[in-house]
């Protein structure tokens, strides 16, 4: 019976995806968040060596995959046990970098990822571990500026693990002393907190409450001593970047549903976070929801979790964190996304990179970029559009766009990057995100486009501009370009002859139209009638698809030439004469 009902809710689900298609709405959301936890404890994502050159290398490969895989946010681990992988006036450096705890590695790992994922149009969030601060336990670590060796009466042991005591209003206060460091000298998109609660209900924190509690309810008590950290952090950070996105990834079950029973971060843990939306301070949550669809007997149900986090967001933003480390979890990944959309979230995370970065396309369901939801109740007043959009053929088939920068909107706000959108059909439907060709910062004006496989023979492009609040402006004035061998070429290629060209009269570009059925290895190439030269100009693996070439004449040998293509086995040729 059990089986039979998680087929009966997996078919509802997929029910409910083609409805909303079949109602005219995308597959893929234009608007959503992905992103990564990018775990520095033990190494454990990175890094991998203590090795600089090495260490810098493998957090741009990360950025760069992450990049091309259409990821847009980047949850940083900046503290991940009292330590910092930043210059902290608090806390030493972490041991990861150098092996030693506290020693100056000579480089600041989170201004070069700010620097280069800004760059690469990511949100960098620096993930900063709050009242969990040492594993083990050791009585110190060798560096007097870490904090149970700087205050010893401030922590306790707990299932081997330290944890400062939230009850101690100096503790709080010393969070809020980093953290506001961090957030005033760095520029981070947002602040990502974690174990932002106690560990759990047998922590020895009897003396604080003695001192602290005031008589009150032992677990209401508690609950407000990390309500009051997160009000306060909240004000404090907000006073000084009201664009600061502020948030923290609580445990899944708020409270037990059915179908979803497990440890409660409100009773267990004394985690109220949804009091924090509805209080509104915090921004987002990333809830932990570390499990499958109904197929792993006595753990939560993921889809019902997921619901219950939609349905009390409070009208901040949910991104649902998706535990990729659990196999059966890692098997239902595409799954787990639609799920996501479905109940309406505004995008996921997964803990973490290691576990996803051999199967970041995740299904194709982000084959297309995605903008990151704006937070309306932060700013809401969009930027003005682009001005004088140009687009010139610089050589065949490839564009430059050149625009002018917008003028200063209601708000003053500067524009932070622009979305450069391409479509075979005018108007250009900016909402649909199959037509963002590319998302660029404000570094230049200017875009090029190399249409190697086109589909049209004509294509209309349009540039918007985003502030910082992820507001987008309406399209500068749209531009038609035409590709003119695909007008004047055969518009259908056969099996028997997937291959084409065209050459003008003195003419010193020759155009190649070919068309490949299936993915797989193809060769290209030109050569004289006397087979005495040949001119390789393709070969690699290509995907199914029409594609167009330009071969300079230059270089071709005067008179008879025979184009040959090569692929799956058979051979296609046709001759052209060159004068």
């Amino acid at each position: 019976m059990k089986h039979l009902w998680l087929l009966f809710f997996l078919s509802s689900i997929f029910c409910n995806i083609l409805f909303t298609q079949s109602a005219g709405t995308t597959q893929y959301p234009k608007h959503e968040v992905r992103a990564v936890w990018l775990t520095t404890a033990a190494g454990m994502d990175w890094p991998r060596t203590t090795n600089v050159e090495e260490q810098q290398r493998s957090m741009l490969d990360i950025i760069q995959k992450l990049k091309k895989a259409n990821f847009n946010t980047i949850f940083f681990q900046v503290r991940a046990r009292g330590d910092a992988m930043y210059k902290s006036k608090f806390e030493p450096w972490s041991d990861r970098l150098t092996g030693t705890l506290g020693k100056d590695p000579g480089w600041d790992p989170l201004s070069f990822l700010l620097h280069n994922a800004h760059a690469n149009g990511f949100e960098v969030h620096a993930w900063f571990n709050t009242f969990r601060v040492a594993n083990g336990i050791k009585n110190s670590v060798g560096d007097k500026k870490h904090i149970i060796e700087s205050h010893p009466d401030w922590v306790k042991k707990y299932n081997g693990e330290i944890w400062l005591d939230p009850g101690i209003p100096e503790v709080r206060e010393y969070n809020l002393r980093v953290a506001m460091d961090l957030i005033r000298n760095y520029d981070i998109d947002g602040i990502h907190f974690d174990f932002i609660r106690y560990p759990g209900k047998d922590y020895a924190d009897e003396e604080s409450y003695r001192l602290f509690g005031k008589k009150k309810n032992k677990d209401e008590w508690r609950r407000e001593n990390v309500n009051q950290f997160v009000r306060e952090i909240y004000d404090s950070a907000i006073a000084i970047k009201p664009m600061l996105k502020v948030g923290s990834a609580p445990i899944g079950v708020y409270k037990n549903l059915k179908n979803a029973v497990g440890w409660q971060s409100y009773s267990a843990i004394y985690q109220d976070s949804r009091r924090w939306l509805e209080e509104q301070k915090h921004d987002y949550l990333a809830p932990q929801v570390y499990w499958s669809l109904g197929t792993k007997p006595g753990d939560p149900d993921f889809a019902t979790i997921t619901k219950d986090w939609s349905e009390n967001s409070k009208g901040r933003h949910i991104y649902i964190g998706i535990g990729a480390y659990k196999p059966e979890v890692f098997q239902q990944l595409p799954l787990l996304i639609d799920v996501t959309r479905l109940y309406g979230n505004e995008g996921n995370s997964f803990f973490r990179y290691e576990h996803i970065k051999e199967n970041l396309m995740l299904g194709r369901r982000y084959l297309y970029p995605a903008n990151i939801p704006p937070m309306k109740w932060k700013d809401s007043i969009p930027p003005n559009p682009p001005r004088d959009l140009q687009v010139n053929e610089i050589s065949p088939n490839t564009f430059k766009l050149i625009w002018k920068s917008p003028l200063p909107a209601v708000d003053e706000d500067i524009v932070k990057y622009y979305n450069i959108y391409r479509s075979p059909v005018k108007p250009v439907n900016i909402n649909d995100p199959a037509n963002i060709l590319a998302i660029i910062p404000t570094d230049e004006n200017s875009y090029l486009d190399i249409i190697e496989r086109p589909r049209s023979g004509h294509y209309y492009y349009v540039v918007t501009a985003f502030d910082k609040g992820n507001n987008e402006s309406s399209p500068a004035s749209v531009q038609e370009i035409e590709i003119t061998p695909i007008v004047q070429l055969p518009k259908k290629l056969t099996s028997k002859f997937p291959l084409a060209y065209l050459l003008k009269k003195n003419q010193k570009t020759l155009y190649v139209t070919y068309e490949v059925e299936q993915k797989g290895n193809i060769i290209l190439k030109i050569q004289n009638d006397q087979k005495t030269n040949a001119q390789i100009i393709v070969d690699e693996i290509k995907e199914a698809g029409r594609y167009i070439i330009a071969v300079s004449t230059l270089n071709l040998s005067s008179g008879s030439n025979n184009i040959i293509l090569e692929a799956g086995g058979f051979s296609y040729s046709h001759y052209v004469r060159l004068d």
